[in-house]
């Protein structure tokens, strides 16, 4: 549960704003919350990369729906599959071959968005060295990710996109766009703790909770207290860094914890609470509604739903993760409208991989690509832009015997076409995806 600030601590942060000179988002009501993130929006942009923790069944979020297809579906899926009856058909413009899919049951408000144009679909994306067909991997000639079935290598392929490299796609990028803010620390931003995605050569990722930004608090006196303070007295240089590393951490979350929007600002989460990626979402919104008093004009932000690793139960457990899903979207959307931001903030997800088309049991097992939505006032919604792919258990579209898409939209080009729109530059782009050379698209035409 989300509690409202004490009286004490609104007089605290209001003192606090008037004794630094900045206006006080506790005192400006929230008109002028709204007037102060409309003056900050002509040039601010941000990124809330969304990850589907444990593998999403992409074929029980956006279900096969035309006749032969749901046809194949229903054969295969057997007690998985969704009745037809019950799913939440969409249109796209894009020609598919006749192929058509359709939302849970549980997606409703995201297919309001989508009919809004507010939420476009990318289908089969996936981590690609290089373009790879069904005959490259059967004869052996397909470069492929190391370790597909592992959660663990495939979350940090996503979101690192270099098999080379420690770093993280979001956090290269932060390195190129840190300067663009007042405060460079804050360019990167993580709801959920540590993440690949927001770690960069330059910079890392600042990690905030569901209420709001942590204060660390040291005992006074204590050797530890005295250990990571008073920089400024140190001879030992180690000892030194490390009390500078400490008070940076301790200005840093200061002055956010100033800064952003009250906790009251935008009411109750979703389900009481309960709703764990509404509740990251709600702290991001807060923040991007503070991005004009830290001097912010490009962020990255971080955050997780879990639970998506369905090897049993799947027909219970599924739908509750859309339903949460479809609430933290909806929740997230109609936050930014409420600050004016919607145009300046995309939401994206992903998911390690997808799960194979073949059921296993009660559950499904680890596959690789999996379709993936974008959400924002920027975004050309009401589309899809990618290929849908043939329903079958061993078909070109998928990698081996079981189902597995075959994905035909690289991670990369995924995440080019997110960077482009952020302002880093093609060169830059190739420099940090260094597999995006290998194909011809890089720019995937969803963002405006």
């Amino acid at each position: 549960m989300i509690h409202a600030a004490s009286r004490r601590e609104f007089l605290r942060r209001a003192s606090a704003f008037a004794a630094a000179g900045i206006a006080s988002p506790y005192a400006m009501g929230f008109a002028g919350i709204t007037a102060a993130s409309a003056q900050s929006a002509a040039d601010y942009k941000a990124l809330v990369y969304v990850s589907l923790s444990g593998g999403n069944d992409n074929f029980s979020s956006f279900v096969p729906y035309d006749s032969l297809s749901y046809s194949r579906y229903a054969k295969v899926r057997k007690s998985l599959a969704l009745d037809r009856a019950t799913l939440l058909p969409i249109t796209a413009p894009s020609p598919q071959n006749g192929r058509t899919i359709a939302l849970s049951p549980q997606m409703a408000g995201i297919q309001r968005l989508y009919n809004a144009g507010r939420i476009a679909i990318v289908p089969n994306v996936g981590p690609l060295l290089e373009p790879t067909t069904r005959a490259d991997i059967d004869t052996g000639r397909a470069r492929l990710p190391r370790l597909l079935a592992s959660h663990f290598d495939q979350a940090n392929m996503w979101e690192g996109l270099n098999e080379a490299s420690e770093y993280g796609w979001g956090g290269r990028m932060a390195d190129i766009l840190a300067s663009m803010n007042a405060q460079p620390t804050m360019t990167t931003i993580s709801a959920v703790g540590h993440s690949r995605f927001g770690m960069g050569m330059n910079t890392s990722a600042f990690t905030v909770a569901d209420y709001g930004v942590p204060q660390p608090y040291f005992e006074p006196g204590t050797p530890f207290e005295q250990a990571v303070t008073g920089s400024a007295r140190r001879t030992n240089l180690l000892e030194k860094a490390y009390a500078q590393a400490h008070e940076s951490l301790r200005n840093v979350s200061g002055t956010m914890s100033r800064a952003i929007l009250p906790d009251e600002t935008f009411g109750t989460t979703p389900g009481e609470g309960a709703n764990e990626l509404a509740n990251g979402l709600r702290t991001i919104a807060r923040l991007i509604g503070a991005s004009g008093v830290i001097g912010a004009r490009r962020q990255l932000f971080y955050v997780e739903l879990n639970g998506f690793d369905t090897h049993s139960d799947q027909k219970n457990v599924h739908p509750q993760l859309m339903k949460k899903l479809n609430d933290a979207l909806v929740f997230f959307d109609g936050m930014l409208g409420k600050i004016g931001m919607r145009s300046n903030v995309t939401l994206f997800t992903s998911s390690e991989f997808g799960r194979n088309f073949t059921p296993n049991g009660d559950g499904t097992d680890h596959g690789w690509g999996s379709h993936h939505l974008v959400m924002g006032g920027a975004v050309k919604g009401g589309n899809i832009y990618g290929k849908l792919p043939s329903i079958s258990v061993n078909g070109p579209d998928t990698a081996w015997y079981g189902g597995p898409l075959l994905p035909t939209t690289s991670a990369s080009q995924y995440a080019a076409t997110l960077g482009k729109w952020m302002g880093v530059s093609d060169s830059a782009l190739g420099d940090i995806l260094p597999d995006l050379a290998r194909f011809n698209t890089h720019d995937l035409g969803f963002m405006s």
